[in-house]
Parts: structure tokens; C-alpha cells; sequence
């Protein structure tokens, strides 16, 4: 009886004082969006106040009046995006605030998360949290429709707004002084998610050596009446108003800009999708199933086994039909 009655006065004390969340995520397809905007509608469903921030929109020293801190992110290279990670680095004002991670992927979050919450810890935050899911993936020299095509769909997302609800109850349960189990990083040695990065590094800004060979055709390029490229480069690597233009300064070779480019101006070196596309059939082929077909295998709950319905057309002994051709028509993909 004394506890139940104990439990009753928490939960009011707790209504009394919703909780402000903020969430910051960044978004290129989509995919990161849906999964914000989930968590956002969990939160509020909790009787907590929550603002859904674009990562380019966010200021942090807005952030100080916020009592809970989300921040959202596609996996690059199994890894944050540079921009992400920068953000990051610069939110030492908010020590002492609980946070937490969530993230989307084409398949498997890799260092994603210890990544992240080393970065957050060195700034003093808190994570008290995490969640990833699947996302469809749009990359240039990867087959579409990609295996994690259709996510997040709605069991991801219902999962997702449990997630917001489950962070608002944690956090509450910390202000009030609880000890609440915090969650544990482990980093994966495996080359797939540790060498790789290496060897790839799109998570470091590149002025002069890129590694993915782009150029700029003026003569398809239809600017100042196209400028997709410009508003959506997620580092503001790109100026066309200035002569001669600034295109790349400080890319991290997420793609995008030849991937939503209408006319095909922005171009991809052929040679270096055909090199990409062999080693990426190969790896499979070498490793056999891939953590996330053995993770897609039981994972058969509604529209969920949408990985698994896809396994069943692949043929991993054969390379060719592991990865198709990449497409041709332009854009690769479309702005909403």
C-alpha cells in the first residue's frame, strides 16, 4: 500500500513538471526524420513538452533551457557524418544534461553508438539511451531497391515512439534521483565496421584529396534557377554564385549533391562506381550472410520481414546478382 501510494506521488510530481526535450536530427532521404518525428510524438504522448529541431537549424545555446537532449543521424560508413559528430564536439554548455542517440542504417549501426557517446561524454553529457533501425539506402553504386527498402515502416516506427516514451519516463526517474541503469558501449573490431572506416573515412572533411571523384559540368548545370545542390550540402561545401565556383570545399563525400542533381552536371567517375560495386559484391560473397540477413531471418512480425523476403532473391554465391548496376536516370533521387 505505502508503495503504491509512493508511486502515485512520484507520478504526480512528475506531471506537474513535464519535461522539456529537445531533438535535434539530421536528414537527408527521410529516413532520420520519420524516426524523429516518432520520438517526438512518444514524448509529448508522455505528457512531456518536446521541439523537433533540423541539426542546421539548431543553436546550442538555445539548448540550456531544455531538460532532455535527442540527437538523430543516418549511420555513415557505420559511423556519425562529420557534421553530426562537429555538433557534437560543441556541446559542452549542456554538461550535466541527460541525452539520448538514436540512428538510422542500411543494415547495421556498426560504431555508430559508441562513437557517438564517447564524443557526448567528453562534453559532459549523459546518455541514457539508444535506438537504431533500418532505413532505406539511396547510395549511387548500391542496388535499389535496396534490402532495407520500406524502412522505417510502422512497426519501426511504433517501436520508435515507445523509445520517446520510455527516454521521457527515464529521465523523469533521474531528475527525481532514482539510479537508472545507463547503457553500455562496446566497440566492434570486426574489419566490416573498424577497418572499413579507415579505409573509406567519409566522416572526415576533404578540401583537396577526395575520395570519390566528382566534377561539375557548368554547361548541364542550371544554376541560379537550380540550386538543390547548394541548399542540401550538408557541410555548405558548395558556392556556384562566385566565379570561379566553390564546389567540394570541405566535402565529406556523402553523395548527395550528385544524387539529387536533376541533370546530371554533378558526376560520379565512372571508373570509381565500377570499382566500388565489385569490392562491395565481393565482400559479401567472401563473408557470406551478413549480420543484418541473419538478424532479417527472425525478425518475421507484420511488414517486418521485409528483409527476409528479399534474402530469399538474392543468390550470395553469385556476385552479379548480389549488386545490380547502379541506375542511370537522373536525379537518383527526388526532393520531397
Amino acid at each position: 500500500m505505502n508503495r503504491r501510494i509512493g508511486k502515485v506521488r512520484i507520478l504526480s510530481k512528475v506531471a506537474e513538471n513535464p519535461t522539456k526535450c529537445a531533438i535535434i536530427y539530421f536528414s537527408q532521404t527521410g529516413n532520420t526524420k520519420k524516426v524523429a518525428e516518432a520520438i517526438c510524438r512518444g514524448i509529448r504522448s508522455a505528457s512531456g513538452q518536446c521541439d523537433l529541431l533540423r541539426i542546421q537549424d539548431a543553436d546550442i545555446r538555445n539548448l540550456t533551457a531544455y531538460d532532455l537532449i535527442g540527437l538523430g543521424s543516418p549511420v555513415f560508413v557505420f559511423k556519425p557524418p562529420i557534421n553530426v559528430s562537429i555538433f557534437m564536439s560543441r556541446m559542452s554548455a549542456l554538461r550535466g544534461k541527460p541525452c539520448f542517440i538514436f540512428a538510422t542504417h542500411g543494415g547495421h549501426p556498426g560504431n555508430f553508438m559508441p562513437a557517438a557517446a564517447k564524443i557526448l561524454g567528453r562534453q559532459g553529457l549523459v546518455v541514457i539511451g539508444t535506438f537504431d533501425c533500418d532505413g532505406d539506402v539511396t547510395r549511387p553504386f548500391y542496388p535499389y531497391p535496396f534490402w532495407t527498402g520500406g524502412h522505417p515502416d510502422e512497426i519501426d516506427l511504433e517501436m520508435v515512439a515507445n523509445f520517446g516514451k520510455e527516454m521521457i519516463e527515464r529521465s523523469q526517474r533521474i531528475s527525481l534521483g532514482e539510479q537508472v541503469p545507463l547503457p553500455q558501449f562496446e566497440w566492434l573490431k570486426d574489419s566490416l565496421y573498424y577497418r572499413s572506416v579507415k579505409v573509406w573515412d567519409a566522416n572526415k572533411i576533404r578540401s583537396k584529396e577526395f575520395i570519390v571523384a566528382m566534377t561539375l559540368d557548368r554547361m548541364k548545370c542550371t544554376y541560379p534557377e537550380c540550386h538543390l545542390c547548394v541548399d542540401h550540402c550538408p557541410m555548405q561545401a558548395i558556392n556556384l554564385s562566385v566565379t570561379p565556383v566553390v564546389f567540394r570545399k570541405g566535402c565529406i563525400s556523402c553523395l548527395f549533391c550528385e544524387k539529387i542533381c536533376p541533370t546530371g552536371a554533378i558526376e560520379i567517375n565512372g571508373d570509381f562506381i565500377e570499382k566500388r560495386w565489385k569490392i562491395a559484391a565481393e565482400g559479401f560473397k567472401e563473408r557470406g550472410y551478413p549480420e543484418f540477413f541473419q538478424r532479417a531471418k527472425t525478425e518475421l512480425i507484420g511488414n517486418r520481414s521485409t528483409l527476409f523476403r528479399k534474402l530469399n532473391e538474392v543468390d550470395l554465391n553469385d556476385p552479379a546478382k548480389i549488386y545490380n548496376r547502379v541506375r542511370f536516370q537522373r536525379p537518383r533521387f527526388i526532393i520531397s
